[in-house]
């Protein structure tokens, strides 16, 4: 009897609750991914992650960047683990409990990572409710949910605080070679359509080419890269509603190009661009 009230006395005791293993959220795939209770040695892949994670408060959970990731300026004193190349073995060797990127954009790297047994976190907002969404996300992940949501909430406030009337058309180039840009369904033609301006491209990022541009003749013109050298040398450059009229804009890339804080710099930017009194 004695022996049977103990064996029952141990199966009565319980024993403390384990803390979690982890948390399962749903990236931009639609991928399950387990990430730890509270990620201490977060590696990120893109400068957008790096960016959206410092806005979050989570910067000391930080533990490795690209040589991309340049903002903010505090983000270029992190350990590098490459740059257009990530180095596998650096990441592994910062002991990272999860990597943060758009596998879209990184997707070998990613791959590789994840069959190494790494969490891979992928986010790619397309539109500025896709940003705040990220945002909170990461919030979360972070254990940082009332950050997140504040900051996301402070994003779409001051997006929402530039009320632009229907401007000119434009032609927004991302790249020179070969040509890029987008049109109205992406965060950047997000961006220059709540600043007024009518997007001569449809769709999302693309190729384009000069005659493409030459057909749709612009009114305004926003060139975000840094290849300017020749620019005015393309033909029928001269004969362009744009040129003509002064309203050829060369852009920090930054301020459009990533789905971050920064691009609300671009839109407020380009409602001034758009709705200027005698640009010339």
């Amino acid at each position: 009897m004695r022996r049977l009230a103990f064996l029952l006395l141990l199966l009565g005791c319980e024993r403390p609750a384990a803390p979690p293993a982890g948390r399962v959220f749903t990236d931009s795939r639609g991928k399950s991914v387990v990430v730890p209770a509270r990620p201490g040695r977060i590696v990120t892949l893109v400068p957008s992650a790096t960016e959206l994670l410092y806005r979050v408060g989570a910067a000391e959970q930080i533990a490795g960047v690209t040589t991309a990731c340049d903002w903010p300026p505090e983000a270029k004193a992190k350990p590098k683990v490459g740059g257009v190349t990530v180095d596998l073995e650096r990441v592994l060797a910062l002991k990272a409990d999860l990597v943060v990127t758009c596998v879209r954009m990184t997707r070998r790297a990613s791959e590789d990572l994840e069959a190494r047994g790494l969490p891979v976190y992928s986010i790619d907002p397309a539109s500025f409710a896709g940003i705040a969404e990220a945002l909170r996300r990461l919030g979360e992940i972070t254990g940082r949910a009332e950050a997140g949501a504040k900051a996301a909430e402070e994003f779409l406030t001051r997006a929402e605080a530039v009320k632009a009337r229907e401007g000119p058309t434009v032609y927004f180039e991302s790249s020179s070679e070969p040509m890029g840009t987008t049109g109205a369904d992406s965060y950047t033609g997000e961006a220059l359509r709540r600043a007024g301006g009518r997007n001569v491209f449809e769709g999302g990022w693309r190729l384009t080419d000069w005659e493409g541009v030459l057909a749709r003749d612009p009114e305004v013109m926003l060139i975000a890269h840094d290849r300017r050298e020749g620019i005015a040398r393309r033909a029928g450059w001269s004969g362009l509603k744009a040129v003509k009229t002064g309203r050829v804009h060369f852009v920090a890339p930054e301020r459009y190009v990533y789905p971050t804080f920064r691009l609300l710099d671009g839109l407020e930017e380009a409602a001034r661009l758009f709705h200027e009194k005698n640009p010339r």
